[in-house]
């Protein structure tokens, strides 16, 4: 073997020992930081989101959340003249649908609802949270490199965020979510991060249903322009809305 052969491949050996030797929180942190930072995250006390949804052909309409801590939520959707309203405060809530009458939200219903409530997202304070973090490899997103972490959080449900190994910023997420009494397979990729008030937002997602079939779909976000400091929004509007075949537009509204 050539010298510089040699030089290159040690060279690769020892990014790869440094990649196996870096924790959990190693990575969780240097992802916080690339978000922003931990202050300037925890400063959004309130989220509220608009856009358009759609289901599908002849089936869109508005849509709002609204989120303030601690883990409070509601959520507002109209499609084909029906308007469909959940809320949550972190343990109980209930949903309407047009003129039926209102009803307790059942405990599925509330553990979709409590990721999404989440501002900051499992991985800040996690331990503080109850969720439990393993670092389960690296895999590839879209050509580029990312740290698979296993996330099962308090309430029991499992999901897998990927972290870019080079940006240490979001990129992916994997979970599933029961929706209409069927367990739905969900993934979102994140695109086009922006740097917004000091923190990096990611305008764009392209989402992925599967249950029974793959049904893709994309989540393309505009950030409003308002004088307050921001935080990343909802990993996922599936989680948030239970929706196959997700389709929207949407502006944001977050206030210290």
């Amino acid at each position: 073997m050539k010298p510089w052969s040699k030089i290159l491949a040690g060279g690769v050996l020892l990014c790869s020992l440094g990649a196996r030797t870096q924790t959990v929180d190693e990575i969780i942190a240097k992802s916080l930081t690339a978000r922003g930072g931990i202050g300037k995250i925890k400063a959004v006390q309130s989220q509220r989101l608009t856009g358009r949804i759609s289901f599908g052909p002849d089936a869109e309409g508005p849509f709002t959340v609204e989120m303030k801590r601690p883990g409070k939520i509601r959520e507002e959707v109209t499609v084909g003249g029906i308007t469909r309203i959940r809320t949550s405060d972190g343990t109980s809530g209930w949903s309407v649908s047009g003129a039926e009458e209102a009803r307790p939200l059942s405990a599925d219903e509330l553990k979709n609802l409590a990721g999404s409530a989440d501002i900051d997202g499992p991985l800040l304070d996690y331990q503080a949270k109850g969720n439990h973090v393993e670092l389960v490899d690296k895999e590839p997103v879209e050509g580029k490199d990312a740290y698979k972490l296993l996330v099962t959080e308090r309430n029991g449900r499992v999901r897998y965020d990927y972290i870019d190994c080079a940006s240490y910023l979001g990129v992916k997420w994997e979970g599933k979510i029961v929706a209409n009494g069927k367990e739905l397979e969900v993934e979102s990729v994140f695109h086009d991060y922006r740097a917004v008030n000091g923190l990096m937002y990611a305008f764009a997602i392209d989402s992925d249903t599967v249950a029974p079939q793959t049904n893709k779909s994309s989540s393309s976000r505009r950030l409003k322009s308002i004088p307050s400091r921001t935080t990343r929004a909802s990993a996922s509007l599936h989680r948030c809305l239970g929706a196959r075949n997700l389709r929207s537009r949407i502006e944001y509204q977050l206030r210290s």
